[in-house]
């Protein structure tokens, strides 16, 4: 590695670093305030306030690390411009690409790092922060209230909603069955259940009522259990009591396999996937959108100019992809369409860049 390499590593390693911290600091303060008077019950002592916020960083860190990228770019070339070291560095025949290839390393370790703490640290720390702020003994434990609307779920002709999922997904909680005719024209039947429990490989119901509806009249008959023939896997349920930044690469891809097996037909595992897999290389997109934006013209502006662009590029490419996640999860374009979108358009802004630098 050639001197100017060495120093363009070094300085886009440095910066990146100050901006990771300062950026995790923030939040880290920001958590600390806005979590200070606790989760409304059990005991909340500043041990376990400064715990938890603590916990929350590595999540925090893999979503803020590409923009740390960027803004390190930006100011270590803004730094060398000021001084005249881009300057020089071009007149001896560097072309922005050549500039780019010791900070791309830095953005592969930041890609590493990314992949990492998605892999092994916050499938730890999330459920471990989740189960501090719910005063619960372990991570996972205990019973997941899902909203006031319910988890949604569809198998065969039934549309199912569940209340509550414990006990890694073998208890389910205020269930309500609607069991549609042919073609989803109408209603066969409606059962309700204050419980389904997952033994010996079978599903049963508790305290049921099953409503039948015909032409004529709506029959209602109670059974304190009743077989449930559904072929649903409890780690599938419980993994729908977290959220899918808890889950590692394989646990997503099983679900996704079943997601398109048609057993459950739903996008946000599938997108999860796709975003996992292609997120940690997005700090190499921002690299390659910061040095030409710099060399383009790099008397102009200052550095605050340069860093406020950098943030706003960072802010809109969050939006972007928070909007084309929403779009997908409601079905109106593919998962990997939705996570592929916005880092192509990043990426085609960047290529524009390089063609006139």
């Amino acid at each position: 590695m050639k001197r100017a390499d060495r120093l363009l590593f070094r300085g886009m390693l440095l910066y990146s670093s100050l901006v990771l911290a300062m950026l995790l600091t923030l939040v880290y303060i920001a958590q600390i305030i806005a979590k200070s008077s606790g989760p409304g019950h059990g005991v909340w002592s500043m041990t376990r306030l400064l715990s938890y916020a603590a916990l929350q960083l590595p999540d925090v860190a893999y979503d803020v690390i590409p923009l740390a990228l960027l803004l390190g770019a930006l100011v270590w070339m803004s730094i060398l411009s000021g001084h005249s070291e881009v300057i020089a560095l071009r007149m001896s025949g560097w072309s922005v690409w050549r500039l780019e290839q010791p900070l791309l390393l830095v953005g592969l370790l930041g890609a590493g790092l990314m992949f990492a703490l998605g892999e092994w640290v916050i499938p730890v720390t999330a459920p471990a922060a989740e189960a501090m702020w719910a005063n619960a003994g372990e991570p996972g434990a205990g019973f997941h209230n899902m909203g006031p609307r319910g988890l949604w779920l569809r198998y065969g002709t039934q549309i199912i909603q569940v209340g509550t999922v414990g006990d890694g997904g073998k208890i389910l909680q205020n269930l309500h069955i609607a069991d549609l005719r042919q073609g989803m024209v109408g209603i066969n039947a409606m059962t309700t259940a204050a419980e389904a429990v997952f033994q010996g490989g079978h599903w049963y119901l508790h305290d049921v009522r099953l409503f039948r509806i015909t032409p004529d009249q709506i029959q209602m008959t109670a059974v304190t259990e009743t077989p449930w023939p559904v072929a649903l896997h409890p780690a599938t349920l419980s993994s729908f009591a977290h959220p899918t930044r808890t889950m590692t690469l394989p646990t997503l891809w099983q679900s996704y396999q079943a997601l398109q097996s048609g057993a459950l037909n739903m996008n946000r595992f599938a997108l999860a996937f796709w975003r996992r897999v292609s997120y940690p290389w997005v700090g190499l997109v921002m690299i390659l959108l910061a040095v030409p934006f710099v060399t383009r013209n790099p008397r102009g502006g200052g550095l605050a100019a340069r860093v406020m662009a950098g943030l706003v590029l960072g802010l809109g490419f969050h939006f972007l992809t928070e909007m084309s996640g929403y779009i997908s999860v409601s079905g109106g374009i593919p998962p990997l369409a939705a996570t592929l979108l916005p880092i192509a358009l990043f990426a085609a802004v960047a290529g524009v860049l390089h063609r006139f630098s």
